[in-house]
């Protein structure tokens, strides 16, 4: 389970490579600035998305314990910037969710507090275009 300001949702783990402690990204170049800013890791540049922000938060306030989850889908990769990683969580499907064009819901699970499952491909989707 994943906690960014008061939200908290799950994430598949086939899509959890690895858990890092926050670090500031790069500098943006001057010359066609990218969509997210990149972070190295390993020697690649990784988008980053603030998590808040994909939530609707106009501004995200970054602190010294939060984590960036490294997520991939097959050859796509990119990291999630979380307030926390808390624990994991038995996956238990419940309603089924609802389509749009930047919904990253992928369904819910839990019966007592159902938690948002994020989708993982959709997430990834947001990356594409500066990659394109």
């Amino acid at each position: 389970m994943l906690r960014s300001g008061s939200w908290r949702f799950l994430v598949p783990m086939r899509h959890v490579e690895r858990i890092y402690q926050a670090a500031l990204p790069a500098a943006l170049p001057s010359i066609g600035i990218p969509r997210h800013p990149r972070i190295a890791v390993a020697g690649t540049m990784l988008p980053v998305l603030f998590c808040e922000a994909l939530l609707g938060a106009s501004q995200v306030t970054l602190g010294t314990e939060d984590k960036m989850v490294l997520l991939g889908d097959g050859v796509r990769r990119a990291l999630l910037w979380v307030n926390a990683v808390e624990e994991i969580v038995e996956h238990r499907p419940v309603a089924s969710r609802t389509d749009g064009p930047l919904d990253l819901v992928a369904g819910f699970s839990g019966t007592d507090r159902p938690l948002a499952v994020l989708d993982v491909s959709r997430f990834l989707d947001l990356t594409a275009v500066e990659d394109a």
